[in-house]
């Protein structure tokens, strides 16, 4: 009896009671907790729930209890204002701090069944802030025979502690903790009066020439919740490498075929650090050099270079630190190509005849021997040196251009130009023309166009004629505005005239209509056109209407043509009369006509 009672009142013991909790709580800063307890009896007790914890002091101290449906919870402990027991057992703290982290344990006493106990352990963490990072200000040499201090790395408030990774190129450095003359880690740990860590980690470094370029940076990597691990990077760094140089590169831009008047630069590179100072020299004909200006930049620009500027240059890097085994001169060779002016055979004179021939000519030499042709504007006329000119005209006149250019070399072209001037009388073409007007009185424009060298002048007949001028080249042309009359039709011409000669073209007008415009209104124009053609038309109905009654009576006998004055028209008085009276008439009329013509006998009547 004495044993079970002793087993009895053992924590965790082996009773009827027994109490589940998990083996640890993990919760983020100021988060919320949550501590599970599931009793378990053999019977159906009423039973009471106990949560304490371990103080800083290591004693056990009672933080919240249930008993018959009612929770409390104990004043004057670190979770008074913080903790509660909910209705399935559980232990809820909130805003958790790092100092809480402790043992935690859920006691369920069952009365007569006994008691059971179950702890807990409950972890916090803390994200730090990202990694701070303070470089060495010092340039590093690589002929150090001890690792330098490159840099150091902070992480500042965190819980628990991290640890903190060197990377260069993001490639781990694997840096111990052990001094060695090529690579090491110093690490510090502190503890802030909040309970969080500030970790810092400070690398030595022995660098080689490889790690000019390389990229330095440090992680700090810390635990989460569920056995995590999260790292947090650092912004990447250079060192600051001090190594002679070793070797020299001497280049020339632009790459290709350079010419006279290119802008040409001389590159020269050492890969020592600090860069080196370089001095340019060219070689001389008969041997030595001629120094040229020298910088830090090592860059020498020929502005507006020159074929005398052809020849081999030298650059040396001036490194005090490299071994004198090491050669730090390097030379090129540059060849500036050219084309020398060019060489018109030039004609007697410039000024050509109509209709002559010339003969243009040019020669041109240089580097290489250039393409030569010969163009008038944009047009390419002949592709040699020479060009004929045959049969010219006044459009041949103007400027010739010899063009050398050289294939293999972009750019390169030089050219020479002459001018030709093409002279002769005026050419007006056509030496007539014919025009045709609807009706006298209308306006017509009239215009000559003369070609000539020199500017042939135009003028006008009738000379009261104003005209207009425009020139264009070796043209000129002129019009006028003439109203047309019959007195004009062909009485007007124009003149070109210049030193040379002059021409003459006159111009014919054929006025299709006689009728003279009116200058009433249209509308009574065209009636008064209609009423007169009407009147017309009926004079010669009439006229037509008479000389067929005369037919008529002739041919019924009731006229006597060619017979005696003394037989008798007629049996009918009215007849009678009426013959009676036109021969009277008739009579009259051709006494008048015989007697114009010296007639004095009878004559035939009709």
């Amino acid at each position: 009896m004495d044993l079970l009672l002793l087993l009895t009142l053992l924590p965790g013991c082996l009773c009827a009671v027994t109490v589940t909790v998990p083996p640890k709580v993990e919760v983020e800063y100021n988060h919320e907790a949550i501590f599970m307890c599931k009793p378990k009896f053999t019977g159906s007790p009423k039973y009471s729930v106990e949560w304490s914890y371990i103080d800083q002091e290591g004693q056990r101290t009672l933080i919240a209890t249930f008993n018959d449906g009612k929770t409390s919870v104990e004043p004057d402990t670190d979770f008074s204002s913080r903790a509660a027991i909910m209705s399935d057992n559980s232990l809820v703290i909130n805003d958790i701090r790092v100092k809480d982290e402790t043992e935690f344990t859920c006691r369920v006493n069952a009365g007569s069944e006994g008691f059971g106990d179950g702890s807990t352990q409950l972890k916090v963490y803390v994200s730090p802030s990202p990694p701070e990072l303070s470089v060495s200000t010092q340039v590093l040499s690589i002929t150090e025979p001890i690792a330098a201090e490159v840099g150091t790395c902070t992480s500042r408030n965190s819980y628990p502690a991290p640890t903190i990774e060197w990377y260069r190129n993001q490639v781990p450095l694997n840096a111990g903790v052990e001094k060695t003359a090529d690579l090491y880690a110093s690490s510090r740990t502190t503890t802030e009066a909040s309970g969080l860590y500030t970790v810092s980690s400070t690398l030595y470094l022995k660098p080689t020439k490889a790690d000019v370029d390389a990229l330095f940076s440090c992680k700090a990597v810390f635990p989460l919740p569920g056995g995590t691990m999260s790292p947090m990077e650092s912004m990447e760094f250079k060192l600051s490498l001090h190594y002679y140089t070793e070797n020299v590169k001497l280049t020339v831009s632009p790459d290709q075929p350079l010419k006279e008047g290119d802008t040409v630069t001389l590159r020269c590179e050492g890969d020592g650090n600090p860069a080196p100072t370089y001095l340019f020299q060219k070689k001389k004909d008969g041997g030595g050099e001629d120094d040229l200006e020298s910088g830090a930049d090592g860059i020498y620009v020929f502005q507006n270079i020159s074929r005398e500027d052809s020849g081999t240059y030298i650059c040396e890097a001036l490194d005090f630190d490299s071994p004198d085994t090491i050669v730090l001169k390097k030379q090129i060779d540059i060849s500036i190509h050219y084309l020398n002016p060019l060489s018109l055979i030039l004609p007697e004179h410039n000024r050509y005849s109509v209709g002559s021939d010339a003969l243009l000519s040019c020669i041109g030499d240089g580097s290489e021997r250039p393409d030569l042709v010969w163009k008038k504007g944009d047009v390419v006329l002949s592709s040699n040196n020479r060009h004929y000119l045959r049969n010219l005209a006044y459009s041949d006149s103007g400027v010739y251009t010899c063009e050398a250019t050289v294939p293999t070399v972009p750019g390169l072209r030089k050219e020479e130009s002459l001018t030709i001037i093409v002279e002769g009388p005026p050419d007006l073409g056509s030496e007539s023309e014919s025009i045709d007007v609807p009706s006298e009185g209308e306006m017509v424009m009239l215009s000559c166009s003369a070609t000539g060298h020199p500017e042939p002048e135009i003028s006008w007949r009738p000379a009261e004629l104003k005209p207009s001028q425009t020139v264009s080249g070796m043209s000129v042309k002129s019009e006028v505005a003439v109203k047309v009359t019959s007195k004009l039709v062909n009485d007007i011409s124009c003149t070109a005239k210049n030193q040379l000669g002059s021409k003459e073209k006159k111009f014919k007008l054929s006025i299709l209509s006689l009728v003279v415009p009116s200058t009433a209104p249209a509308q009574e124009q065209s009636g008064a056109g209609s009423t007169a053609i009407i009147a017309v038309v009926v004079c010669v109905l009439l006229l037509l209407l008479v000389v067929a009654l005369f037919y008529f009576l002739q041919k019924k006998g009731k006229l006597a043509c060619g017979r005696s004055e003394k037989q008798p028209l007629s049996q009918d008085p009215a007849s009678a009369e009426l013959a009676v009276e036109l021969k009277s008439e008739k009579r009259n009329e051709q006494r008048g006509l015989l007697g114009s013509h010296g007639g004095g006998g009878p004559a035939a009547e009709c």
